[in-house]
């Protein structure tokens, strides 16, 4: 009688069923990292543009008529001190806490602190008040990067603010020329594409966390 059984030829393969090996984890990980990064940036972008269509969104240059002064000595108001350079602009903090402060209402993205450091300012950082707030909060800061010559970037990711508060230094007796803070500078629409720091660390690393601990589910899974 004829053997009707299925031959090997036409038997299921015999990977079939089987889980994912970490290799192919670790590339599914890193390609969902793709396109949630994708989905995030068109959203913000989508997000940006109906800011920009509805005027809450400008670019706009704050000069020292703009600016509130705290911990600050203008060397053209101070017959007692001289300018390390003989031109105006030039600030002399008076405290390791100096504050520079925009009263205002605006959505934003990103603010560009220009200003010349005769001596080293120590931590560039700003604070900003959103909507209902009076007080400033630690839980509220922005460290600045630095992103061109005497040029400091802070990264508010989309934000309504009504106040902004710039730390230029830490430290008491930096003189300091204040060339001015710009709101929204126009930046390459292809930046919007490239991860700050802390960006890229989470992308390079959040997915080979993920696939790691789906690994272990998995052979956790298996065991039982």
């Amino acid at each position: 009688m004829k053997d009707k059984r299925p031959t090997k030829r036409f038997a299921a393969p015999a990977r079939a069923g089987r889980p994912l090996r970490p290799q192919q984890l670790l590339i599914l990980a890193y390609a969902a990292a793709v396109i949630v990064w994708l989905v995030y940036v068109l959203v913000g972008s989508a997000v940006m543009l109906n800011h920009k269509a509805d005027g809450t969104m400008v670019t706009r240059t704050l000069t020292a008529d703009d600016l509130e002064f705290e911990s600050f000595v203008n060397y053209d108001d101070d017959e007692w001190h001289t300018a390390p350079v003989d031109e105006p602009g030039w600030y002399l903090s008076t405290d390791n806490d100096p504050h520079i402060i925009w009263r205002g209402e605006a959505w934003l993205e990103t603010v560009e602190l220009d200003a010349v450091h005769y001596l080293p300012p120590g931590s560039v950082t700003l604070y900003y008040l959103r909507p209902g707030q009076t007080e400033y909060s630690e839980t509220q800061k922005v460290f600045a990067r630095v992103s061109g010559e005497n040029q400091y970037t802070f990264d508010l990711g989309g934000l309504t603010v009504t106040g902004l508060r710039i730390d230029p230094d830490s430290v008491g007796g930096v003189p300091t020329r204040l060339d001015g803070v710009v709101l929204n500078p126009v930046q390459p629409w292809y930046l919007r594409f490239v991860p700050n720091g802390g960006q890229w660390l989470l992308l390079l690393f959040a997915p080979a966390v993920g696939a790691a601990f789906a690994c272990l589910a998995v052979d956790v899974f298996r065991k039982k």
